[in-house]
């Protein structure tokens, strides 16, 4: 009896918790309403249908479940939708009101879907005076154009200023709020970011931050975590190219610590051809180079070749982490500033990967060695 109990209550607990994972989504229309209604999941640059439902009566029903903050669209036919951020076990109710739908309706039972369609609709209305700017300047002849022209163009700067403020006021208000996500990468249109300005990293960087220590484990938390790690590393590494343009070209041999703090030189290999390679493992191009280096190294090592890779990236446990699950063979280092890299800037390095390939007296021979022409040479040199 007592293990009728316990397996009833056990039954009774995992009832609970599909429960409160569940989440209902109803929508109602003031205007006569039929067809087909979608629910699409919603990540950064896509959706993906996750069901769909008829409306009857002027109503329609989603149920899913979440086990955590989750982005979504309920999307018509015609492509018009609207936004949600729904939480496990919220019942959300949306009352449409005449067309445009994304413009008039009211949403309840979800705080993060109130925000999502506040942002929502003042982006719309930003559009929209984007849009009357842009038809006047086109209707203007060249003698209007002349006269009125500056004018045009300092009221559509105004109007993108509006709207790059107002989520950031939006941003810095609601930081530890998975909708700050939302005001984060809304666009003026597919080319161009509310949030376009380089100095505007940094609001990637706080919510990120924020946001980390509330959802740890949020796929959207970490694929922000991720993007504010690649912005990061391609600022440094414009700036190194700033700091690249502005010095000579120069032979300087690097010296740095490996993954174990221990010091290493591309001098202490000399009597072998040394390739040195810059690389981050945030760069994606750098880590689609990793398969090459590792066959060139297996074929060439044994025949006098040394790999001496540096490192750019701004998260040195990232760094060690990648070595490790990659079990990289050659030696790999990394600048001790990866913000102000010395030997990145000595050497002109303004790209990643970059490589460059030191004889076994220690000259630079080679530079912009990547893809088919690393294959190339390697094969010129240990294949002959």
């Amino acid at each position: 009896m007592k293990r009728f109990a316990s397996v009833l209550l056990a039954a009774s607990l995992l009832a609970g918790c599909s429960s409160e994972n569940k989440v209902t989504i109803k929508g109602t229309f003031s205007e006569v309403m039929e067809g087909m209604v979608y629910l699409d999941q919603s990540e950064v640059d896509h959706g993906t249908r996750v069901d769909s439902a008829e409306i009857k009566g002027g109503r329609f029903k989603f149920v899913t479940g979440v086990t955590g903050p989750e982005f979504y669209q309920v999307r018509f036919p015609n492509n018009e939708f609207v936004g949600l951020l729904v939480m496990p076990g919220e019942k959300i109710s949306i009352e449409f009101g005449k067309p445009p739908l994304a413009m008039n309706y009211t949403v309840m039972g979800s705080p993060g879907s109130e925000d999502i369609r506040f942002l929502d609709q003042q982006l719309v209305i930003t559009k929209t005076r984007l849009d009357s700017v842009r038809n006047i300047y086109s209707a203007l002849g060249s003698e209007e154009l002349a006269v009125r022209g500056p004018e045009l163009d300092n009221a559509f700067v105004d109007i993108v200023n509006s709207q790059r403020m107002f989520n950031i006021k939006f941003i810095l208000e609601n930081m530890s709020s998975m909708s700050a996500i939302q005001a984060l990468y809304q666009r003026l249109d597919e080319n161009t970011y509310v949030l376009y300005q380089p100095r505007d990293l940094q609001y990637l960087k706080i919510v990120s931050d924020s946001l980390s220590v509330k959802y740890p484990v949020s796929r959207h938390v970490r694929a922000l975590k991720e993007n504010v790690t690649s912005e990061l590393n391609k600022m440094y590494l414009d700036r190194v190219a700033s700091l690249a343009s502005q010095l000579p070209s120069t032979s300087s041999t690097p010296e740095l610590p490996d993954i174990n703090g221990r010091m290493r030189s591309v001098s202490s290999l000399k009597g072998s051809y040394v390739l040195v390679s810059f690389w981050s493992t945030t760069s994606e191009a750098s880590m689609n180079e990793l398969p090459l280096l590792k066959t060139i190294y297996e074929a060439c090592h044994r025949k006098g070749l040394e790999i001496f890779q540096i490192s750019l990236d701004p998260d040195e446990e990232r760094w060690k982490n990648i070595v490790r699950f990659e079990e990289i063979p050659w030696i790999s280092v990394r600048e001790t500033d990866p913000q102000n890299p010395l030997y990145a800037r000595l050497l002109n390095i303004t790209k990643l990967p970059s490589n460059l390939l030191y004889d076994p007296e220690g000259n630079i021979i080679n530079t912009n060695l990547t893809g088919r022409n690393l294959t190339i040479r390697m094969d010129q040199l240990f294949n002959k």
